[in-house]
C-alpha cells in the first residue's frame, strides 16, 4: 500500500497531513492542516508520494512517546506498569502508547520519565503503522492510567520549573542562561534556544539540574520569545537527543 492509499484509508477515522522524513510537517501550519478531505489528500501526496503521516494528537486519542534507545526508558518500560492499550511500535524502535482522549495530558518532555513524553493537544506523531511497523493490540484503547495523570501533575510543581525562574534563588548560571534565550530577537531565537539548551543539557549531565526540569526550562524560555512550542520542542528534543 502506498502512503497515499494508507493516508485514504486513515482518514475515515483521523485527521491527517504530509510530513518529511526528519518528522517535520510539510504544510505550513503543520497540525493545524491537518484534513480528512480525500481530495486535499490527493494533491498532498500527489506532491509528495513518499511523504510520512502525520496525524494530530488530543482530538481521537493522546500518546505516551517510549524513546526505547535510553536505558532510562527501557527500565521503565519493562516494569509493565502501561495497560494493554494500542501501541505503535516506531522508527527508532521506541513506543507510541495510544490511549483515549484526555485533556489532562498535554505535549510534555521526560515528565513521566526520562526519554518518556507525551503528546496531547497541540502535538501530532507520524503514523508509523503506514511504514509497516508493527501495531500492538490494535483493536484495544484504554484510558489513560491516573498514575500517568499524577505523575503529569506532580512534575508541575517542582522547585526548579520555569514558572519560578525569576526567584533569587535561582543560580545565577542557570539565569543567565534563560535570559541569553529570553532576550533573542527574531531570526536568532532558534540558534540561541539550542545553545541555552546545550548549555542546560551539561548541567543536567552534572547533576546540577534535573533532565526533565532543564527541558521545561528550555521550552518556557523559548516560548518567552514567541517561538511556538512545536519549534521549541523539536529543539530542545534535538539538544537533548531525544529522538
Amino acid at each position: 500500500m502506498s502512503y497515499r492509499q494508507a493516508a485514504l484509508a486513515l482518514v475515515r477515522r483521523v485527521p491527517v497531513f504530509p510530513c518529511k522524513a526528519d518528522k517535520s510537517p510539510y504544510t505550513p501550519n503543520g497540525f493545524k492542516d491537518a484534513t480528512q478531505d480525500p481530495a486535499q489528500i490527493g494533491r498532498w501526496w500527489a506532491r509528495w508520494p513518499d511523504a510520512l503521516i502525520g496525524v494530530p494528537t488530543g482530538r481521537k486519542f493522546v500518546v505516551v512517546d517510549v524513546d526505547l534507545q535510553h536505558r532510562e526508558a527501557q527500565d521503565w518500560y519493562a516494569r509493565g506498569n502501561v495497560p494493554t492499550t494500542r501501541t505503535h511500535v516506531t522508527r527508532s524502535g521506541g513506543r507510541h502508547v495510544l490511549f483515549l482522549t484526555n485533556d489532562r495530558v498535554r505535549c510534555s518532555a521526560s515528565k513521566i520519565w526520562r526519554h518518556v513524553d507525551t503528546r496531547g493537544k497541540g502535538g501530532f506523531i507520524i503514523w508509523w503503522p503506514a511504514c509497516g511497523f508493527e501495531v500492538l493490540h490494535p483493536a484495544v484503547l484504554a484510558p489513560v492510567p491516573d498514575w500517568i495523570i499524577a505523575r503529569l501533575q506532580r512534575s508541575e510543581t517542582r522547585p526548579y520549573i520555569v514558572r519560578s525562574i525569576e526567584l533569587d534563588n535561582v543560580p545565577a548560571k542557570i539565569r543567565g542562561i534563560i535570559r541569553t534565550i529570553t532576550d533573542a530577537r527574531e531570526g536568532e531565537r532558534n540558534n540561541l534556544v539550542f545553545w541555552g539548551a546545550c548549555r542546560l543539557r551539561e548541567l543536567a549531565d552534572q547533576h546540577i539540574l534535573l533532565r526533565d526540569d532543564a527541558i521545561d526550562i528550555v521550552l518556557e524560555a523559548a516560548q518567552r520569545t514567541g517561538l511556538p512550542y512545536s519549534e521549541a520542542l523539536r529543539t530542545a528534543r534535538s539538544a537533548f537527543q531525544v529522538q
